[in-house]
């Protein structure tokens, strides 16, 4: 997941202007990618009006749609009605079958339209040089071609140029050019005549719009975002803008612009379709706004409720927003509903929300939910790249007491490129100490150095980080102590410096003193013994012990270390 997967505050703004928002005309909404509404509008032009040009725009909404047979029998409908000298409807009846690619039929009825208007028709010249465009449809972050076969920018050029020198002034002319040019790596042309369209009357945020998508498809951001703001300050209610603007965020990771625009353009485009409004819920998840999410699903659940993509979405939002049934009861509906869709996200959100579930009272339903949970962190961690599970699969074996679960997890982690942190560095190393008291056939047992030692390398790091945790340093002082037995471990000295600064944080608290009574009379015996066996020095020796009785005077094993003492007084 990878996933991402990314805001909003201008909604009263927006309400007030779209009440004067008027319905797009077809040619809009084409520009929108809203082809069904487009060849609706056509479809009643030609009935209420039928003409050479109804016609032709109906089978050009069809072909601009991707529907070039569609496209065929609007144009052959309007074939009769076509002037001599301006064959446009068997212009359109040609050009699908060079969209297709079906060059042997297209070529000579191209020819023939041409050598009907005598080589000298703007419109026929113009239709004919945007088809080798491939028709450029620009719209969720790309510019491509419909048709990308048929794109022939050398051939889209010479008819266009030849339909300029018959139409100087035709602001149409010089988009299609814009978009040629681009088609023939010559970015700088394109805007040159995307800018000749403008100062020829053509609504300047279409081609401000043009304009940044070429920009964008340069990989200059900036100046595609520029230019996508001009074609907002052209008019406000130009929505292919918005969407332009945010699927750029999108794709610069900056979801809650990209949130707040697809908001503005569903707002004015009134664009309802089901891929919209996911598209729309999914960037309000990225970007944070989990109830925001959730609202969209349930505002539009009749037009997204066939689409299991909005159990997920409405899944990982009420995960997010700790409201673990429902995003429980949403996720297991994606898994039933769309099993081959499944991603390891899906199970990193439900192992979340089944270890979210609070049971007050009931530590034995608690344990099955985390049990269910951390099942499902386990399948989800290993495709996981941006966030540990493993360190959260560790902490609940810990907390489980499984340690040797909580260690191989850790491990995990770390094969998988994920760094430790002092959480994850003090659990592996209290894991490993307790793994360090092991149990041989007889029941006797068995000190297990290495784990001991693994132990104090993970606790040392861990004081690194954080050098004033008490228990790091005690829990180094007992794995260097118990690594030995109890003579060796005091002749190799390896435990003195923890045990000693261990005593110098806690002894002179008096909740830490109650917390840590039985460790703080080890150090203290630990450091008795060591002055009295290595050091010699019974100075040093009778001090750990005058302190100790001082603050354990009650405590017997002190107590006989210096019953010998009293004796010899």
């Amino acid at each position: 997941m990878n996933t991402q997967l990314t805001l909003f505050f201008l909604s009263g703004l927006i309400s007030t202007t779209l009440a004067q928002t008027p319905t797009p005309d077809a040619n809009t909404l084409m520009n929108l990618g809203r082809f069904d509404e487009a060849k609706m509008i056509l479809g009643r032009n030609v009935q209420q009006n039928p003409s050479l040009q109804t016609y032709f725009d109906a089978g050009y909404g069809y072909l601009r749609a991707g529907q070039p047979d569609s496209a065929r029998i609007w144009f052959e409908k309007g074939i009769p009605l076509d002037e001599k000298r301006i064959p446009l409807n068997q212009t359109g009846a040609a050009i699908t079958y060079l969209v297709k690619n079906d060059m042997a039929t297209a070529e000579p009825k191209l020819a023939e339209v041409v050598d009907k208007s005598k080589g000298k028709n703007a419109e026929i010249l113009f239709r004919i040089g945007e088809a080798y465009t491939g028709y450029l449809s620009p719209g969720n972050g790309s510019i491509k071609p419909i048709y990308p076969k048929v794109v022939n920018a050398t051939k889209a050029i010479d008819y266009l140029n030849r339909a300029t020198e018959r139409d100087k002034k035709s602001a149409t002319i010089q988009l299609a050019l814009g978009d040629a040019y681009y088609l023939n790596k010559d970015a700088g042309t394109a805007v040159t005549r995307y800018e000749s369209a403008i100062e020829l009357g053509m609504n300047p945020s279409r081609v401000y719009q043009r304009i940044g998508d070429i920009y964008w498809q340069g990989r200059n951001l900036n100046l595609a975002v520029e230019n996508y703001k001009k074609a907002i300050d052209g008019n406000q209610n130009y929505a292919p803008a918005y969407n332009q603007l945010a699927e750029l965020y999108f794709l610069v990771n900056r979801y809650k612009e990209a949130a707040s625009y697809i908001d503005q353009y569903v707002n004015v485009s009134k664009d309802k379709r089901q891929e919209t409004l996911l598209r729309q819920a999914q960037f309000h998840f990225l970007a944070k706004d989990y109830q925001r999410a959730v609202n969209l699903i349930d505002s539009n659940r009749t037009v997204l409720a066939q689409n299991p993509i909005v159990y997920r979405i409405e899944g990982w939002s009420y995960s997010s927003l700790k409201q673990p049934q429902k995003a429980i009861q949403n996720l297991t509906a994606f898994l039933e509903k769309a099993p081959t869709k499944v991603m390891s996200d899906d199970y990193k959100y439900l192992g979340n929300a089944y270890m979210g579930i609070e049971n007050p009272g009931n530590d034995s339903l608690k344990a099955i939910n985390d049990s269910i949970g951390v099942t499902y962190l386990a399948k989800a961690a290993p495709f996981d790249t941006t966030e540990n599970l493993y360190s959260e699969i560790a902490k609940y074996y810990y907390r489980a007491k499984k340690h040797p679960e909580a260690v191989a997890a850790l491990d995990s982690a770390a094969k998988h490129g994920f760094n430790a942190d002092v959480q994850d560095l003090f659990r592996y190393g209290m894991s490993n100490y307790t793994l360090g008291f092991q149990r041989d056939s007889l029941g006797k047992l068995v000190r297990d150095t290495t784990r001991f030692a693994m132990a104090d390398s993970a606790l040392a790091l861990a004081q690194k980080t954080s050098p004033d945790y008490a228990p790091t340093v005690l829990y180094r002082a007992k794995s260097n102590y118990y690594a030995y037995m109890p003579e060796e471990s005091v002749r190799n000295g390896k435990a003195k410096p923890y045990f000693e600064q261990f005593i110098s944080m806690t002894a002179d608290k008096e909740e830490e003193r109650k917390r840590y009574k039985k460790d703080l009379v080890l150090a203290f015996k630990y450091l008795i013994s060591y002055n009295e066996l290595v050091t010699k020095d019974e100075n040093a020796r009778n001090e750990w012990l005058r302190k100790g009785l001082l603050l354990f005077p009650e405590n017997k094993d002190l107590a006989k270390i210096a019953a010998p003492e009293a004796d010899n007084q």
